[in-house]
């Protein structure tokens, strides 16, 4: 201080001096409001984060319960058009005579029944062979492929037949045919439980 006032006029000093507990007060201020927005602003922000992480797990978990729904709403409906086992039968019945209102031969079927591990759900495969025009047997294949009892193309060979007919009088006719080796398969859902009479 003892420089400052030589350099300094006498009322500059004196005035230096009685704003000095003003500078003291303002650096008090600067650093309260420093240390309350600190103290104040960090756990906010904190908290802040804390509360976005946590919205942003609860819509992610939001979102997955709502797929989870819809997945199950559509096994439900797929479930209900699932032909019963009762029903197959029926089932092979249909196929044949899709075939016959698309012009194509089915001259005859197997079909087999396998258990699915650790399901009540049964898979139902038909193997057959038809024979005819290819844009018959190209129709009744896409009949199969979109038909409500949900039947899926395995697998699909084709082979050229040829088939002669005599017409009489010593001519004959040859006919190209294609030949489809068709593995179609399903899913058979188990019988409805009859109901029981309350006694």
């Amino acid at each position: 201080m003892m420089t400052l006032n030589k350099i300094l006029s006498p009322l500059a000093g004196r005035a230096i001096r009685s704003l000095m507990p003003l500078v003291l007060l303002a650096g008090l201020s600067v650093g309260s409001v420093a240390a309350v927005s600190f103290l104040v602003q960090e756990p906010a922000r904190d908290r802040l984060k804390q509360a976005e992480a946590a919205y942003e797990a609860a819509r992610r978990t939001h979102s997955e319960q709502r797929a989870a729904r819809r997945t199950e709403e559509t096994l439900a409906v797929m479930w209900q058009a699932l032909t019963a086992r009762k029903e197959f039968p029926s089932l092979i019945l249909a196929v044949a005579d899709l075939a016959q209102r698309d012009g194509v031969a089915i001259p005859g079927m197997s079909y087999s029944l396998q258990k699915i591990d650790d399901t009540t759900a049964m898979k139902a495969s038909m193997s057959f062979q038809v024979a005819g025009d290819y844009a018959a047997i190209r129709r009744f294949i896409h009949r199969l492929e979109i038909d409500r009892h949900y039947l899926v193309v395995e697998s699909l060979d084709a082979s050229r037949a040829t088939k002669r007919l005599l017409l009489g009088e010593g001519k004959e006719s040859v006919i190209e045919q294609v030949r489809f080796s068709i593995r179609v398969m399903t899913f058979l859902k188990p019988d409805a439980p009859k109901p029981s009479r309350a006694a």
